[in-house]
């Protein structure tokens, strides 16, 4: 800061020294006030880039963790979906072996031992039901489509940062791949032609034995799309829609009723023929050569007999003593199956409630390194603002004494 010379007044010194003090004051109470208004102490990239930097870092990272806290919530809750269907059907396996145990019994007759086998037949289409209905967002749990394919949990804040679950086997009695095979299913089920474009087809009837990979038709109103490429060889496209215009898994090996499964078969029908879906439907098809699209709906009504057996689906009919002890060591089985599932379950819940404990003393922590970072210390900008309020009074003062000071010299000329 210059030195006052105040015989010189032409420039006035001191008044320009008072007018940067005030100046500098004002910056800085603009500053304190600015971060009292907003709560931060970063309020623009000049305030301080480097701490811009690495707070805005660590903002993404809390909020990462936010979002991937909820995750793991849903996540628990998917679980408790699958854990609920699990824990009904033991509850029901459970039952059954008692009934078992009750017919295993010489008290029993005849026609006590067919009543409990109708008990046991209504046990094993539940089970299936509820296989069906243990889903989540539309993906089933306990159906074996998580057995080897894992559901994936994004538990933390980077991409990396993924838990996996998988080993829940297929739980249904008999529908699907892996099931637990406690009985035997035959579709007893009826399909009608809706709208039929161009006569694609001339009749649909339903197949007794499902396809091993795949579940019965659902009730309820499909599309058949043929798309027919060429006059002759086996380039002919067969699809089978559901009523939102999904894509279906049809076999692919239809002759048994066996085989791997794919979204589409494909044949020669310039001379017509039957295909077997391998799901309860088969539709047989006239002479189709003209290239191009024809669709035709179906209405498809899914019903089934269940035929409970005494290992099993690979043992005998049920109906003496020793075919429902042969049961009860069956289900006995079926339960361990059932409870190793549980176990997963409940370990990977387990997994998950740790991880939960994790992240969040993880967001904790990182939303703590941010604040300390961009906002403000209110007590201390507070403090501030008052110092900075008198500086500048003071400095207002200074300033108006310093103007004053030149006319001093006047008494030289009197």
């Amino acid at each position: 800061m210059a030195n006052q010379d105040v015989t010189r007044i032409a420039s006035n010194i001191g008044a320009l020294n008072s007018l940067w003090a005030l100046s500098t004051v004002n910056k800085k109470l603009g500053v304190a006030q600015s971060r009292l208004s907003t709560g931060k102490r970063i309020n623009s990239a000049a305030d301080d880039p480097a701490g811009l930097t690495i707070a805005t870092k660590l903002n993404s990272r809390s909020q990462g963790l936010q979002v991937a806290l909820s995750n793991i919530g849903d996540a628990k809750n998917l679980l408790a979906v699958a854990e609920a269907g699990v824990g009904r059907i033991t509850d029901i396996l459970v039952q059954m072996k008692n009934k078992a145990s009750q017919a295993a019994s010489d008290t029993m007759g005849t026609s006590e031992r067919e009543a409990i086998k109708e008990q046991l037949v209504a046990y094993v289409g539940q089970i299936d039901d509820i296989v069906a209905q243990t889903a989540w967002n539309g993906n089933k749990l306990i159906d074996g489509s998580y057995l080897n394919t894992a559901l994936s949990f994004q538990t933390g804040a980077d991409a990396a940062d993924v838990t996996n679950v998988n080993g829940l086997a297929n739980l249904a009695a008999t529908t699907g791949a892996g099931n637990l095979g406690l009985a035997t299913k035959t579709s007893t089920a009826t399909a009608t032609i809706g709208q039929n474009i161009g006569g694609m087809l001339s009749s649909v009837d339903t197949y007794a034995t499902i396809n091993a990979n795949l579940s019965q038709l659902g009730t309820g109103t499909y599309t058949v799309r043929v798309t027919v490429n060429s006059g002759t060889g086996t380039d002919d496209k067969i699809e089978l829609l559901d009523s939102a215009g999904n894509v279906l898994n049809i076999a692919q090996t239809v002759t048994d009723g066996t085989g791997t499964v794919a979204k589409s078969v494909m044949a020669d029908l310039s001379a017509g023929g039957t295909i077997n879906f391998g799901n309860g439907l088969t539709a047989t098809f006239s002479n189709l050569t003209a290239e191009g699209t024809a669709t035709s709906t179906i209405s498809y009504a899914a019903t089934g007999t269940y035929d409970v057996m005494s290992g099993g689906n690979t043992g005998s009919a049920l109906g003496s003593a020793a075919s429902y002890r042969e049961l009860m060591t069956t289900l006995e089985g079926k339960l361990d199956i059932v409870n190793s599932v549980m176990a997963k379950i409940g370990a990977f819940t387990g997994r998950l409630e740790f991880k939960e404990d994790q992240v969040s003393a993880a967001q904790i922590n990182v939303e703590a390194s941010y604040n300390r970072i961009m906002n403000a210390n209110m007590a201390e900008e507070q403090v501030n603002s008052s110092k900075f309020q008198i500086l500048q009074q003071t400095a207002i003062a200074m300033l108006a004494q310093a103007n004053q000071a030149p006319a001093s010299l006047l008494t030289l000329f009197q």
